[in-house]
């Protein structure tokens, strides 16, 4: 008992060493054989039966979606008066109500006429040890004056181009060919001219237009390059645009655009009220 009370600190500390070496022993074995576990672990398949999702509810999208496809538009033409104001005018010396617009509902395109780019054989210069140049005459319809519309003959070699075209073919004899073959640069058309038998084709419109109201005033031949402006209800328009179905005016007084249509079916002038 002497010798455990002279040496239980040495006798601990040396069971502590011995159980740490034993530990430090078995380690190695014990991280073995927990890694031999995990593995086995992942190797086992566990097989489960998932339950099928429930159905989507889209019904909020396909609602949204229906939605989407139709178009709402809002509606500030007649009979709203807030862009529509109405107006009263004088009419012999008495006064009527004439709301802004109806005036344009009045007003009748009688005929609307297309106005030609005109190609044309003018003529041949054909000379000895040069080559024929063929005289293309080009008439502009639409040109905003009359000496602008004269035509204007061009002569241009075989496969020369020039002012919007290119001689590509000539039939007939050298010196007086019964048809020549130009290729449109714009386009890429090929078209067939000769001295009887130009080739035409519209670069714009003019329009007849009358206002029954007024003793069925009319406005013949007038076209979207006129300064001069129509005038009708105590209002002036400028024509901006004309088309083969359309004629496009703009209002003096607010900047206003209205697209009139052509109806050949309606063009007839009505008679005066």
């Amino acid at each position: 008992m002497q010798f455990l009370k002279k040496n239980y600190e040495k006798i601990i500390l040396g069971v502590v060493v011995i159980a740490t070496l034993g530990l430090v022993v078995c380690l190695p074995f014990l991280v073995s054989n927990e890694k031999r576990k995990q593995n086995q672990l992942e190797e086992v398949v566990v097989k489960r039966k998932p339950q099928p999702l429930p159905p989507l509810d889209l019904s909020k999208e396909d609602d949204f979606i229906s939605r989407s496809k139709t178009t709402i538009a809002v509606n500030l033409d007649k009979p709203h008066k807030i862009f529509n104001p109405v107006r009263w005018q004088l009419k012999g010396g008495a006064p009527f109500k004439n709301p802004t617009g109806e005036e344009m509902d009045k007003l009748v395109i009688t005929k609307i006429s297309p106005l030609f780019e005109t190609f044309s054989l003018a003529g041949v210069n054909a000379t000895t040890g040069l080559p024929t140049h063929y005289g293309i005459a080009i008439q502009h319809d639409a040109a905003e004056t009359q000496q602008k519309r004269q035509p204007k003959t061009t002569y241009v070699a075989m496969n020369q181009t020039t002012n919007n075209f290119t001689v590509v073919a000539a039939e007939g004899p050298e010196e007086d060919p019964t048809s020549v073959t130009l290729q449109l640069s714009d386009t890429g058309q090929r078209v067939s001219i000769s001295k009887g038998k130009p080739y035409q084709r519209p670069e714009g419109y003019t329009a007849d237009l009358v206002y029954p109201p007024e003793n069925n005033k009319q406005f013949l031949g007038r076209r979207k390059t006129d300064t001069a402006p129509i005038c009708f209800a105590n209002e002036c328009y400028k024509i901006v645009d004309i088309s083969e179905r359309e004629v496009v005016l703009l209002q003096n007084s607010n900047g206003k655009s209205y697209q009139k249509e052509f109806n050949p079916t309606n063009s007839a002038a009505p008679a005066s009220p």
